[in-house]
């Protein structure tokens, strides 16, 4: 979809932006280029729509030399989202978003259509509330969501996004890059996306251009930036928590147990023991007749065996869903001092189990598969200090 090759930008003073790029952007990719400040992260994106001149190599959109296009045409194919938003203070929401559109003359009922259209998608809800605000109506949360639905006002297949949730505070931000994300995965844009935070370019990138004084020094998917570094710029620009950090790229449901060893509430606990013996286990989930989680049985209750489940169990401090990152799972466990979490579904059905142990397995297969030595190896030991049970 947008092929760089060997791109250089010397700028008039003599400075060398960018060093003979090379890399491609796949159709639907979110590209996330990432480097120290003065790398030539925006000078990319402003090469990309022409906004300065190439000084040579190319760069191709489907596979056209941007170059021999008429940049303004080109422009309006392009959407472009930046961190300081850039609306324009006089026009209403709605104006602002049909910025793109109007030039290109479009209908006004399918002008109106996309307006409301774009508001629902960026989460500005319901439309008729903010469709004639102007910007200094809203909060900066509300202005960058219409700087997104902006850039994507005349349905762009390509768009550039230049640390478009950088001035938010850090909780707007999170709630912003995963309505994005949300947001991606239904309309499947071609997008480059750049930042200085490699956190965000984690969390956000399908791949990820790490730049260093205007070089790519590696070009990857996350998982192998985290686990494969190429070099020690590389490992340092990423982080000594890197093992951390990938946990954020693995959902509950992929590492967890989905057949967990259970007991109904309205048992007996001399049939969980028959339960627990079976599995060869010290502790279990109690769920009623439909499925829905309870509680945890744990032992020793053999002197109680005559009585019911129900009256001996003990109530649940915290969940997990399948959905929810192995993170913020694993910052559950150590909040709560525990080793194993239930995983359930809205409804409160028992669908998993994750274990402390089993993330760390899943961390160790993932170092030996990139032939790594685990950062983790000297706490290989300690998940039966955790309460798991092995």
């Amino acid at each position: 979809m947008i092929e760089l090759e060997k791109v250089v930008k010397i700028y008039p003073n003599g400075t060398n932006a960018l060093r003979g790029i090379s890399f491609s952007i796949e159709k639907g990719e979110l590209c996330v280029v990432v480097g120290p400040s003065g790398c030539g992260k925006t000078t990319l994106l402003k090469l990309i729509n022409r906004l300065i001149p190439l000084t040579s190599g190319k760069i191709l959109i489907e596979g056209v030399d941007v170059q021999t296009l008429n940049p303004i045409q080109l422009r309006r194919r392009i959407g472009y989202a930046i961190q300081e938003v850039g609306l324009f203070p006089h026009m209403t929401v709605r104006e602002n978003i049909l910025t793109v559109p109007k030039l290109l003359k479009w209908p006004k009922e399918k002008q109106l259509h996309r307006a409301y259209e774009l508001c629902e998608l960026v989460g500005l809800i319901p439309p008729e509330d903010f469709l004639n605000r102007y910007p200094s109506e809203l909060s900066g949360g509300q202005r960058q969501r219409v700087g997104v639905a902006r850039a994507l006002g005349a349905d762009p297949p390509v768009l550039l996004m230049d640390e478009p949730f950088g001035a938010l505070d850090p909780i707007t931000r999170e709630k912003l890059q995963d309505e994005f994300l949300r947001i991606q995965a239904e309309i499947k844009k071609t997008v480059v996306f750049v930042t200085h935070d490699v956190n965000e370019a984690i969390k956000m990138g399908d791949k990820i251009a790490l730049l260093r004084e205007g070089k790519l020094i590696q070009y990857a998917t996350p998982v192998e930036l985290l686990f494969s570094p190429k070099d020690n710029f590389v490992r340092d620009f990423v982080g000594a928590d890197r093992t951390l950090k990938a946990l954020r790229l693995l959902k509950v449901w992929e590492i967890m147990d989905p057949q967990p060893p259970k007991v109904r509430a309205d048992q007996s606990l001399a049939e969980a023991v028959r339960e627990m013996d079976h599995w060869k286990v010290n502790f279990i989930g109690v769920v009623d007749q439909e499925e829905r989680f309870l509680g945890w049985l744990t032992r020793p209750f053999q002197y109680l065996v005559e009585k019911k489940v129900a009256e001996v169990m003990a109530p649940c401090a915290t969940l997990a869903t399948p959905n929810m990152p192995v993170s913020e799972a694993l910052s559950k466990m150590l909040e709560n001092g525990v080793g194993n979490l239930a995983v359930v579904q809205e409804e409160g059905k028992l669908v998993g189990l994750i274990t402390f142990e089993r993330m760390l397995k899943v961390l160790r297969d993932s170092y030996l598969e990139n032939k790594l030595t685990p950062d983790i190896e000297g706490v290989k030991d300690v998940s039966g200090c955790m309460g798991v049970d092995k």
